[in-house]
């Protein structure tokens, strides 16, 4: 199956629905030029500019992003089945099968996330890990014990982040939920403050902002009475609550309820802790993590220039995470097209390669962008993104 450019399929979806190129952009809010080009793949769109498309369209922006079918398995997409099986068979697996060792199922799923945060083969480490994972999970959750729960809610927790960059939106969910159900049955305030987290984050990736904003203020209600007796992995999972719902704010259109919260109570609670902390963290909370959602939350609401002045300041070789400076890199770049600057978002992209070149490879706005630049490029750089193209197979 070739691959659908997200113009492409807004191009589909709207004669699906017998609407003019005129109609969806006055709907939506922006030029129908902006449309159009969008539809010959010469603009990418910005991410909230796809979220009112989509909704004019009534459908997912995920589903505009390219989400896989789920029966595509072909070769050039992710290769998602033996995780499909594993979420969908394991519980039917045998009784007579011996679960796994807590501690040692506990070390791989640590093993598997710090592959996940800092390789830069960290999908394909991933795709094979994470069947094996899950079906263990759940084994050892027959045990019903305080432990095992945590080490299954840990499993699915991690799940859920890769399936929703391999655009997996259906399978996220699964896991989010699996991974409520086992924080739950454990009754650890931490490991519920963090099931809270993920499927806040699961709800944001499928549009359902609100239900993401009320999801985090539930988990920072349950999680703040714990936090004075607790320590610093308690502040860091409060951080990251307040985070998301900031992250719910502005996708709501409280721009200015969702800064507050950034620089108030975010803010405070990462000046009690440090970037390189080896506490369990799931985003990486601290001060830089808090200055990148300051900026994702100016790319959310449509404000490149403050995008690139909140960039200025942030140095990313403090945060360990892969996933948290090529997410930020592709804010930068896209803040810069939007400007018209078109090789300062090239030279973003090539730091995004240089970082994980996997992420050129599965994320599709990431690819659009390399397209796009390609059609527009001029002759002192043109052969630098065709070389990006080519090394990663975007078709241009």
């Amino acid at each position: 199956m070739a691959e659908i450019s997200t113009g492409q399929m807004v191009r589909l979806q709207r004669e699906r629905r017998g609407m003019s190129t005129t109609a969806l952009a006055t709907q939506s809010g922006c030029t129908a030029r902006h449309i159009e080009l969008i539809e010959h793949g010469k603009r990418t769109p910005s991410l909230p500019l796809l979220r009112e498309i989509a909704k004019v369209l009534g459908v997912r922006t995920a589903v505009l992003l390219g989400e896989t079918p789920r029966d595509s398995h072909e070769p050039s997409r992710p290769q998602i089945s033996d995780i499909e099986r594993a979420l969908f068979t394991s519980r039917s697996l045998g009784p007579d099968i011996e679960p796994p060792d807590a501690e040692q199922l506990a070390e791989r799923v640590a093993a598997a996330r710090n592959a996940w945060f800092t390789s830069t083969r960290r999908y394909s480490i991933l795709m094979a890990a994470l069947p094996s994972l899950v079906t263990d999970a759940e084994r050892l959750a027959l045990d019903h014990t305080q432990r095992s729960c945590n080490v299954a809610t840990d499993a699915y927790l991690l799940a859920r982040g890769v399936l929703k960059h391999l655009r997996r939106v259906d399978l996220a969910h699964l896991a989010a939920d699996r991974a409520m159900r086992f924080a739950e049955e454990s009754a650890d305030p931490l490991m519920i403050a963090w099931a809270y987290w993920n499927l806040g984050q699961s709800m944001l990736s499928d549009d359902m902002h609100q239900i993401a904003y009320d999801v985090a203020r539930r988990g920072i209600e349950l999680l703040e009475p714990h936090v004075g007796d607790g320590d610093e992995r308690h502040i860091k999972a409060l951080g990251a609550l307040h985070l998301l719902a900031a992250i719910g704010e502005a996708r709501m259109g409280a721009d200015d309820d969702a800064r507050e919260r950034v620089r108030g109570p975010a803010a405070r609670l990462a000046e009690r802790v440090d970037d390189s902390s080896g506490a369990y963290d799931l985003a990486f909370f601290g001060p830089t993590n808090v200055a990148i959602h300051m900026a994702s939350i100016e790319n959310d609401t449509g404000r490149p220039e403050a995008v690139l002045h909140l960039a200025d300041d942030i140095d990313l070789r403090r945060t360990p995470s892969i996933e948290r400076r090529t997410t930020h890199l592709g804010h930068v770049a896209r803040a810069c097209e939007d400007l018209g600057d078109d090789a300062a978002s090239l030279l973003h992209l090539l730091r995004i390669e240089r970082e994980c070149p996997e992420e050129l490879d599965h994320k599709l706005l990431l690819r659009e962008m390399v397209r796009s630049l390609a059609r527009r490029a001029r002759p002192s750089w043109a052969p630098e993104v065709r070389y990006l193209a080519e090394r990663h197979d975007i078709p241009i």
